[in-house]
């Protein structure tokens, strides 16, 4: 049992354990059930317990022990007494026993158990119970859940601790955009404003619950520090819900109704020292939550998609959007089949790329209740992909909703009720590997498309392919990387980044031989480094540019000739490609790069250089990321090796090979792991550009070959 709620119930049976022992079993069961009645599950089960050490053996009490130590989250509790209960009567036939021993073997991810159970349940269950569609629902999620896989990009899942949460319901985590390391939540639980209050907002000690507060809290070294509340003229005795800040942090926009169904949408404009105006503006938009709708989220100021039940969907909530101009919101419109279905779906969030699109559905692809999904907008098609589970740890078999990547795109926010919460929902913190790219890619709003594809027609129709010859970049050290001819030519790519902010900047580093290559190959992602802080200084960011170095492995002349050093043919390889690509559509560019030329007799005709080889799709295998030289030399016997690296990340992937076919990728990585490198993956790459799984999906009909690697 968690200390929380070890501590709740010691204080409650200290309380009422006098009061407890004066009264008659009767008693005990009947204020028992009617607690039970009421849902108010630790009152419950302290009464029914004392009912059952008076008269052991009631195996109808017993299931209901179960059924609150289930709503408690204590699992392992609730199923010790389901078991028992069908241990001494085997043909127990309460639907109940058996509908809440299938939901503990399901939240406890005994996947098989908890099909038996349903179907059990299902047996003794008449067919006008109201929990059989629920249960067959629940068996296909058993099915999906056995078949979801782990997340590779996650490193650690984390509950945000009992600083934040506790056995109340902490809920809708939004980080905060000007202080970073805060994070705003709210939550219903024990001493928020108001008491305990019903449906119609009056005072209710009884039967009543917790209104919604709004809290925030800062991390630091100790980790998260203890919730702190949002102001006493923002938390009022009603529900307040902390929705969404505007892009500058100054305007906070907050839910407030006496349900969390019905209410309406406030602005207040908020500091950095969070002060607040006595009576907030209500937010003027096409949402009415009044009548049910929820779960705004607001990009850039002029997109709003928001969860609605309202009429012309498919079921269930669905998400729609709408547009702000300087003329008022747009009606809202419905986000299609692609992302609707006819259960709900709900709480979405909108990455900074403006077309990565997460949300959370209680659809039969689930583990559980609600799971996180993400789908990604095609700008030329303009169409969803298909939604994608991301998998656990993030879902479980609870609820998962309110998922947000922090700014930096290297960790995450959600609330979920799985059963190692502390209460009702629980803020959790996900660290991924490495950034996620749609948090860090320039933002493109789905909702724009058109405009965006209208416009490139029109520039088309009255501008002719631009042609740009690129002079690579020729050094003789590295403090004549930027000399005056490699200036004008980096003033020139970022002239060229400005022009087409579609586009993704590769520099691509290569070195004379100068000893073992292990040293070349450090150099040279050290010289890509020196450019890419050069091209952000003009302007370009960091996000955009992909630095690569593969050493001394491509010269264009001979290090040495005659048995004698060559000081020109040296010169000539030490050179740094940079160029432009996309992932879709191509640019109106078309763009050469401009090599010196190299003498006959000092020529090697040793291929192609790999920044010519980067066109379409290509696989390679990252064996290590790294912050400093790897000097493992184990790496040194496979080809093509290279070091990748982003403007002032500091980590270094190192990959291997060169493959236009997955399956030829994995048996390298096989290889690679035999060699000891236990956590090889396989990266793919578009043009150059390397994309995510969650990219490749999006881009999987033009692309069929990138199926296994987004399985894989």
């Amino acid at each position: 049992m968690n200390r929380f709620l070890t501590v709740t119930f010691c204080l409650a049976g200290l309380v009422l354990a006098t009061a407890l022992e004066a009264q008659k079993p009767a008693e005990l069961k009947r204020a028992g059930e009617k607690k039970f009645a009421d849902e108010q599950w630790a009152e419950a089960l302290a009464l029914l317990d004392q009912y059952q050490q008076a008269k052991p053996g009631d195996l109808e009490i017993l299931t209901r022990l179960g059924i609150c130590n289930y709503h408690l989250h204590q699992a392992e509790k609730a199923r010790q007494y389901f078991e028992f209960v069908l241990q001494k009567n085997p043909n127990n036939n309460d639907p109940g026993l058996h509908y809440f021993l299938a939901r503990t073997l399901h939240g406890q991810q005994v996947f098989d158990q908890a099909i038996t159970a349903y179907k059990r349940f299902l047996r003794v269950s008449s067919d006008k119970h109201p929990l059989r569609a629920n249960a067959l629902d629940n068996i296909r999620r058993c099915v999906s859940g056995m078949q979801i896989p782990a997340n590779p990009d996650v490193a650690l899942v984390e509950n945000l601790g009992d600083r934040v949460n506790t056995p109340g319901d902490e809920f809708a985590p939004l980080p905060s955009v000007n202080h970073p390391g805060r994070i705003y939540f709210s939550a219903a639980r024990e001493n928020c404003t108001g008491g305990r209050r019903n449906d119609q907002g009056y005072e209710d000690t009884e039967t009543g619950h917790w209104c919604s507060d709004m809290f925030f809290s800062d991390q630091t070294n100790s980790g998260w520090n203890y919730a702190t509340l949002l102001g006493d003229l923002l938390n009022t005795p009603r529900f307040e819900v902390a929705l969404e800040f505007s892009s500058d942090g100054q305007i906070l926009y907050f839910f407030r109704g006496f349900t969390l169904y019905s209410g309406e949408i406030f602005a207040d404009t908020a500091g950095r020292k969070d002060e607040y105006a006595v009576t907030p503006p209500a937010f003027g938009s096409p949402m009415q939550p009044e009548e049910g709708d929820l779960a705004p989220f607001l990009a850039n100021d002029s997109l709003l998609i928001f969860a609605s039940r309202r009429e012309g969907g498919l079921g269930g909530l669905d998400l729609y959007f709408a547009t702000r101009s300087d003329t008022g919101w747009t009606t809202p419109q419905h986000l299609g089949p692609e992302i609707n279905s006819n259960y709900d779906e709900t709480t979405p969030f909108l990455a900074h790329d403006g077309r990565t699109l997460y949300f959370s559905s209680n659809r039969p692809e689930s583990m559980g209740g609600l799971d996180v999904f993400k789908s990604v907008f095609d700008e030329e098609k303009r169409t969803w992909s298909a939604p994608v589970n991301v998998g656990k740890p993030i879902n479980s078999p609870g609820d998962d909703a309110f998922f947000r990547l922090a700014v930096d795109g290297l960790h995450a926010f959600f609330a979920s009720d799985r059963l190692d919460s502390y209460g009702a929902r629980d803020i959790y913190i996900v660290y991924f590997k490495q950034e996620q790219p749609e948090q860090l890619n320039d933002r493109l709003l789905f909702a724009d498309a058109e405009k965006r594809a209208a416009a490139a027609n029109t520039a088309t129709d009255v501008r002719s392919i631009e042609k740009v010859q690129l002079p690579v970049l020729y050094y003789n050290s590295d403090e004549d990387i930027l000399n005056e001819a490699n200036r004008n030519t980096l003033a020139e790519i970022a002239r060229l980044a400005r022009t087409y902010p579609n586009a993704e900047i590769l520099v691509t580093a290569h070195t004379d031989e100068t000893g073992p290559a292990k040293f070349d190959l450090y150099y040279g992602i050290k010289r890509a480094e020196i450019v890419g802080k050069a091209l952000m200084d003009r302007g370009v960011a960091a996000r955009r540019v992909s630095l690569k170095s593969f050493g001394s492995a491509y010269p264009v002349a001979r290090n040495v000739l005659d048995t004698r050093p060559n000081p020109a043919g040296q010169a000539l390889n030490r050179r740094i490609a940079v160029t432009l690509a996309t992932v879709e559509a191509p640019l109106p560019l078309e763009l050469s790069l401009s090599y010196r030329p190299v003498p006959e007799p000092m020529a090697i005709p040793s291929g192609t250089a790999p920044e010519a080889r980067f066109g379409g799709l290509a696989f390679r295998v990252e064996a290590v990321t790294a912050r400093q030289i790897l000097t493992n030399d184990v790496l040194g016997m496979f080809n093509d090796l290279m070091i990748e690296s982003q403007p002032g990340s500091g980590a270094y992937r190192y990959s291997v090979g060169w493959f236009r076919t997955f399956d030829d990728a994995v048996a390298l990585r096989r290889e690679l792991q035999n060699q000891g490198f236990d956590n090889a993956t396989i990266a793919a790459y578009l043009n150059g550009i390397r994309v995510s799984r969650a990219e490749a999906v999006g881009l999987l009909k033009k692309y069929p070959d990138l199926a296994p690697f987004i399985k894989n």
